[in-house]
């Protein structure tokens, strides 16, 4: 507007003052200019002198223009002169009444500003920080999910500057450009900046929430095996425990844990089929690209197309995820399309799995004898008895002279070689329409003969854009097959004689018989033993996102997920199972021989969210606000049939079974599980300073009963970036010391759909009338709740020079925790679901990594955590008298060797209970134990249970380094733990309560007491005895402290060796990335503890060759 009322005043000027005998006529006069670096003002002067003083204009307007004019001009217009040496300043001009009159240019008041970060990799970089250089309200904004950002500012601001925590910041002039990409280039050290949680993306810098993000470079650099594997290795606070009964087996699925255990186990239904549709009660919640998926699809998917992994733990981190939240969150995010290139990648490995027997001790074939003889087994008070013995020890002796020693535990192993394969295709443009096409294929093959687990995959993600729309589907469909080992459980051939042999030494054929009527389990892998599961999985993921406004994003998804499992058992007539059935068993019984089961199962998921998240910036003001709900539908039903009589061991289908089992019919269960949930979440900054988060998420669920449907989960955080403030001291050693603390409840839904409601049973096996009548199988509970969790936490995140540092201190108490409760008889049940008793679990997390040596191309960091947990009974009901009152007549069970698992208050939920032990009395080789009173005793009360040992370690944690240079890299990572106690079960059932017929531990003949005033940790030699066995000599050892040993182990979990080739190769090879890469995984242990390890499968390090390749 001051433009053009200038523009009317200097026209109004030019009619008073200017006398010009021809208008209209003399601006057509056509002039030859040429000017050389000169002032605007000295150039328009020329243009009068030779154009008879058309020009008109204001000295001080075009003084304060700074352009020097260059031009060359030939036979042109008066107008067009003067437009040539205005180009390009504030200025134009206009014909009027015969006069060429400049005036300044009228300017629009805003520009808008659009644009895309990445790095130098084509990836885009989400909450990258726009802002306006110098601007005082400091304008800005930020980058969302795809890297994009659109910013309206003034027509003044002439630069732009791009700043993204890791990456060195750049200032970008805008020139009046409404289209500005950016690159920017990564420092030497990196620090993660966005905190993806699955459903909103926040800025790190300003979040009081407890996370650990691990991008695609720190899994592959821990492992390649699987997810679980890598996280292992990563992070102590997700702990993933060694699975002592199954080992290395590729098809059992690891138990896991976040920051302690804080529900009761859940009992088996009978009807479970394994890795299934149900989760263990303190497993956390896996996230996949916003959707809830199992652990058993997390540990199947291929871990080339992982982005990141982001671990939530504490209220503030998890609370929108409400009543599923309380063991934690696992977020999983798979990788995008990083840039306009199209490539193709391909990644292949050969995995090779070795046994792991170094835990086991087991005595050679002369050791074993002598312990036989010692332990007396070859005498008898009966003559003819002991003529026999004699002879039989005499044979066993001669074959063992002879060089017999038959070393069992290889006989069902092999060296496993698997390989893996994945293709990946990329195709389009990241600005309108992208695709990545996944096909991959993994097959593991175990340690023991016959167990493998194959996967075959594909996926394709496409995404459209136009406009402020993302329209975005990804597709994945999963089939796998798995076998189990058909050689059995690995503990019978731990348990093997080594005198006895394992296949006829003339034809070199696996016996039936090991020795007379002792099976040979090697056998059974010979005969058709089937043991096999599958699953086809089928999930669709489909959003829109909305960008309606600056800094407003709207989202909705919808997921829907199909599974089918089958699974397969069959145990031909000759297997070891059935050999107690002979030929002089009833005819009936022989009918029975050969069994098969057969387990059928699907599933389904549909789910859908509506969200929405705005974000703004006003002067030293950043807000965020974040709301939106979803509903879902989840089901499941499997079957069961048992069948039995197969003759034939080439009959492997259950419809040739002759009947179905014993007392058996089929069997199945199902469940429908619904839920709506709302959730409002917000944030505020000043000045990046001071921040505030809060969240609450409520949820309705077909889980709880009538009156507790609904549930409600919130958290509140607050945090103090003190390295923003002015009054920091160190501001260029520290580039970062974050402040945050939380406070929040969240829930836990990992129990049976089934458990608020009663549940009918029909009477299959009675009717009357031709009616069938039913019972109540289950008693309702209106009142069950969710477990709910409070969580506590306060942390630390700084970079101070090179180092990295991260500390936590939390604390949470669960309260409601779902198990049984016993009932009035006249209820006609012994025991009703219902929530009881308070849990708490507390402790401190830390990590330290620090970059010993960065240069150009070459990086040294080494790095280090630890993670202390305490877990705490505080409050429980006395309903739980009766609980543990049957573990006490468990404990009464002179069978039973195993401690059995008590709830105390003041306890914790791990506490290993026993008799205390005064050990072994040296005069008699008979153990003593201590009593509540402190007297000693020789017999064993279950009344003197005692905690005698916690099994949760006090500290874990890990520590390794990663060093490259020139694209030459290695990266080790180590394991520990301490702190905890340790039930032996090996020296009960090897060393004490063996049965001299089987193969013992070396320590059975080497530490045990042989004679009066001998000081030994183990009683007197000799085959235990039940009470319906009085022929042998000595009771069975029960639980006691003896065998409760402090535990120490460190592991060395990973090695990663690889080397990127260089741009000069791989621009004579035509590609773009190739790198070689050598793993081992598992590597070796070190432990306080002598035990057996993997009684059902055993363990193995891994090794591993890799080679990726992008063209």
């Amino acid at each position: 507007m001051r433009g053009a009322l200038c523009g009317l005043l200097l026209l109004s000027l030019t009619t008073l003052f200017t006398h010009s005998p021809v208008y209209g006529q003399q601006n057509v006069k056509r002039i030859s200019l040429k000017l050389e670096a000169t002032s605007l003002l000295e150039a328009l002067r020329e243009i009068n002198r030779l154009g008879d003083n058309v020009v008109v204009f204001k000295k001080e307007e075009v003084e304060r223009e700074t352009k020097r004019v260059t031009v060359d001009l030939k036979n042109v217009t008066v107008k067009a002169a003067v437009e040539a040496c205005v180009e390009g300043t504030g200025l134009t001009c206009v014909d009027f009444e015969g006069k060429v009159v400049v005036t300044p240019r009228q300017q629009p008041t805003s520009i808008t500003v659009t644009g895309t970060v990445r790095d130098v990799n084509g990836e885009v970089l989400p909450g990258t920080t726009v802002i306006v250089k110098g601007d005082s309200l400091f304008l800005g904004t930020s980058t969302g999910a795809d890297g994009a950002y659109r910013l309206t500012m003034p027509t003044s601001v002439t630069t732009l500057v791009f700043s993204f925590v890791g990456y060195k910041p750049k200032e970008v002039t805008v020139g009046g450009r409404t289209k500005i990409d950016v690159v920017l280039e990564e420092e030497v050290k990196s620090v993660d900046e966005v905190i993806v949680t699955g459903i909103f993306t926040r800025k790190a810098s300003s979040y009081t929430g407890a996370v650990v993000t691990m991008t695609a470079k720190d899994i592959m650099r821990a492992g390649n095996q699987n997810l679980f594997q890598s996280l292992k290795n990563l992070d102590p606070s997700l702990f993933i425990m060694d699975n002592l009964e199954m080992g290395s087996n590729p098809n059992a699925i690891p138990e896991m844990k976040m920051r302690g255990i804080s529900s009761f186990p859940l009992e088996e239904t009978g009807v479970r089929l394994k890795g299934n549709y149900k989760n263990s009660p303190n497993q956390p919640l896996f996230i996949l690209d916003g959707f809830e998926v199992t652990a058993e699809r997390v540990m199947d998917m291929d871990m080339n197309r992982i982005e990141s992994v982001t671990l939530l733990k504490d209220a503030s981190a998890k609370a929108i995820y409400g009543s599923k939240a309380a063991n934690g969150v696992v977020v999983i995010t798979t990788r995008r399309l990083a840039g306009n290139e199209q490539r193709v990648t391909y990644t292949g490995s050969v995995d090779i799995q070795m046994p792991d027997l170094s835990s086991y001790n087991l005595c050679d074939a002369e050791e074993k004898l002598e312990a036989e003889r010692i332990d007396g087994i070859y005498d008898d008070a009966n003559f003819l008895l002991y003529t026999q013995k004699q002879m039989l020890y005499q044979q066993r002796k001669q074959l063992v002279a002879a060089g017999l020693d038959t070393y069992w535990l290889s006989k069902p192993l092999r060296t496993g070689v698997g390989h893996k394969h994945n293709l990946s295709v990329e195709l389009g443009d990241a600005e309108t329409l992208r695709a990545v096409l996944d096909v991959s294929y993994n097959q593991v093959i175990g340690v023991m003969r016959g167990s493998d687990r194959r996967n075959i995959s594909g996926s394709l993600d496409l995404s459209y854009r136009r406009n402020d729309l993302i329209f975005s589907n990804t597709m994945t469909v999963n089939s796998n097959k798995s076998y189990d080992s058909p050689y059995g459980a690995f503990s019978d051939y731990a348990k093997m004689n080594p005198y006895w042999r394992a296949k006829d030494p003339e034809t070199g054929q696996v016996v039936r018989w090991a020795e007379d009527r002792i099976p040979n389990p090697m056998y059974d892998a010979e005969i058709g033993t089937l043991k096999k599961e599958s699953y086809v999985d089928f999930l669709n993921n489909f959003q829109v996102e909305w960008r309606a406004l600056n800094g407003l994003i709207l989202r909705a998804r919808v997921m829907l997920s199909f599974k089918r499992n089958d699974g397969d058992e069959f145990l031909p007539a000759a297997h070891s199972s059935f050999a107690n059935i002979t030929k002089d068993s009833p005819v009936e019984e022989q009918l029975r021989k050969g069994s098969y089961r057969l387990d059928n199962g699907k599933s389904s998921n549909v789910s859908g969210d509506l969200h929405g998240n705005y974000a703004t910036t006003i002067g030293k003001h950043s807000i965020l606000a974040m709301g939106g709900f979803g509903i879902s539908e989840y089901s499941y039903e499997a079957y069961v049939h048992k069948a039995e009589g197969f003759p034939n061991s080439q009959s492997a289908d259950i419809t040739f079974a002759r009947q179905y089992a014993l007392d058996s019919r089929p069997e199945g269960s199902s469940s429908l599980r619904r839920e709506i949930n709302f959730v409002l979440g917000g944030g505020y900054s000043y000045d990046d300073r001071y921040f505030l988060d809060f969240n609450v998420q409520t949820s309705a669920s077909s889980l709880y009963g009538n009156d507790n449907r609904w549930a409600t989960g919130w958290s509140v955080g607050v945090g103090w970036n003190l390295h923003n403030e002015h009054f920091f001291p160190w501001k260029d050693l520290v580039r970062q010391f974050k402040v945050r603390g939380s406070i929040g409840l969240t829930g836990n839904q990992n129990f049976d759909t089934n458990e608020a409601v009663a549940t009918y049973q029909y009477y299959t096996d009675a009717n009357y009338l031709g009616m069938t009548g039913s019972y109540l199988g289950r008693l309702a509970n209106p009142s069950l709740k969710w477990e709910q969790k409070k969580d506590y936490n306060v942390g630390v995140d700084a970079t101070i020079h090179r180092a990295t540092l991260r500390f936590d201190l939390y604390r949470a108490d669960t309260e409601n925790m779902l198990t049984d409760v016993s009932v009035p008889t006249s209820t006609g049940f012994a025991t009703v679901k219902d929530n009881l008793g308070l849990v708490r679990n507390s402790g401190i997390e830390a990590y330290l990594s620090y970059g010993v040596l960065q240069q150009n191309r070459t990086f040294l960091t080494v790095f280090g955590s630890l993670v202390t947990t305490k877990n705490k009974i505080i409050r429980l009901s006395e309903s739980m008298r009766a609980f543990n009152e049957l573990r006490d007549k468990m404990a009464s069970d002179k069978a039973n060797n195993r401690p059995v698992l008590k709830y105390v208050d003041g306890e914790s939920m791990e506490t290993i209970w026993a008799v205390r032990s005064a050990g072994i009395d040296p005069m008699t080789g008979q153990e003593l134990y201590i009593r509540q009173d402190g007297s000693l005793t020789y017999t064993y009360y279950e009344s003197d249970l005692y905690p005698v040992g916690n099994s949760l370690p006090k500290y874990r944690g890990t520590f390794g380094f990663t060093f490259e240079h020139k694209g030459f890299g290695v990266s080790t990572t180590f394991r520990y733990q301490a702190g905890y106690q340790y039930y032996n079960r090996t020296l009960i059932d090897r060393v004490e309560n063996v049965d001299m017929n089987y193969n013992v531990d070396k320590r059975a003949l080497y530490g045990r007491w042989k004679e009066p005033g001998q000081v030994t940790p183990f009683k007197r030699l000799g085959t235990f005895r039940y009470d319906d066995d009085p022929l042998s000599r000595q009771e069975m050892t029960r639980a006691t402290s003896r065998f409760v040993q402090d535990a120490k182990e460190l592991t060395w979990g990973s090695l990663n060796v690889y080397y990127d080739f260089q741009a000069d190769i791989l621009k004579y090879l035509r590609m773009k990335r190739l790198r070689v890469s050598f793993y081992m995984e598992e590597i070796s242990k070190i432990s306080s503890i002598k035990a057996e390890r993997g009684f059902d499968y055993p363990f193995a390090r891994t090794m591993s060759f890799s080679l990726i390749g992008t063209f």
